[in-house]
């Protein structure tokens, strides 16, 4: 199960890669118009600061043009996946970049149909928007879990990756519902990663019990 991280930190960027869990970053439009930077700079620290793969998304709004901008990103490196929403226009170049041999991520996705098409269009990955599908739908979580059931009963090769997650427990849900992978921002991703504290508890316990063992001979502890 793949964990990516929906950000332009370098530093959570750095922390994540340090813990050995990192896969892949991925970006949108908003993120990199707030880091401030150039988006061809952005993307370049991103890729030097970890080893997987890094999503960038199209912002035009007819095929054509998604392509070109599609082909350009594969072009400035052959590890970025190409985000690309999923509209008629978008599936359109969704199946030619399939047809380029360019991975894709199908984006903005709130429905099974979105899925579906997407897949058959020869998206590597497809991103539902899980707590907004939840915010929109009492039965989100079935939505969810239709979306991942239409995926193997067709044998399609596409990835869920549940995006737009809001806390470590949607985080949770979507690995026991069997994403393929997640993306989280930096909120959560530090919840997800924060300290159990029953853990801490029997630390502190191992800690004072420590304080009572024989002295080591050459070990440093």
């Amino acid at each position: 199960m793949e964990i990516w991280l929906d950000t332009a930190d370098l530093e959570l960027i750095e922390s994540a890669k340090q813990m050995g869990i990192l896969y892949g970053v991925t970006t949108n439009p908003s993120i990199v118009a707030q880091s401030k930077e150039p988006l061809e700079d952005l993307l370049e620290k991103i890729l030097q600061g970890q080893s997987g793969p890094v999503t960038a998304q199209v912002t035009a709004q007819d095929a054509a043009k998604m392509i070109q901008q599609g082909e350009a990103l594969f072009q400035f490196s052959h590890r970025l996946i190409v985000k690309i929403p999923v509209i008629r226009e978008g599936l359109k170049a969704i199946h030619a970049m399939a047809q380029k041999k360019i991975p894709t991520m199908a984006t903005a996705v709130f429905d099974p149909n979105q899925v579906l098409l997407a897949a058959r269009a020869g998206a590597t990955y497809i991103a539902p928007y899980f707590s907004s599908i939840c915010e929109a739908d009492l039965e989100g979580a079935e939505q969810f879990k239709a979306m991942r059931r239409l995926l193997d009963r067709y044998q399609f090769s596409s990835k869920l990756i549940a995006a737009s997650l809001k806390s470590g427990e949607q985080v949770r849900q979507c690995i026991e519902m069997g994403a393929h992978a997640v993306t989280l921002n930096k909120e959560v991703f530090l919840s997800f990663i924060e300290n159990h504290p029953e853990t801490l508890k029997r630390l502190d316990r191992f800690a004072k019990d420590w304080k009572t063992a024989k002295a080591r001979r050459s070990l440093p502890f």
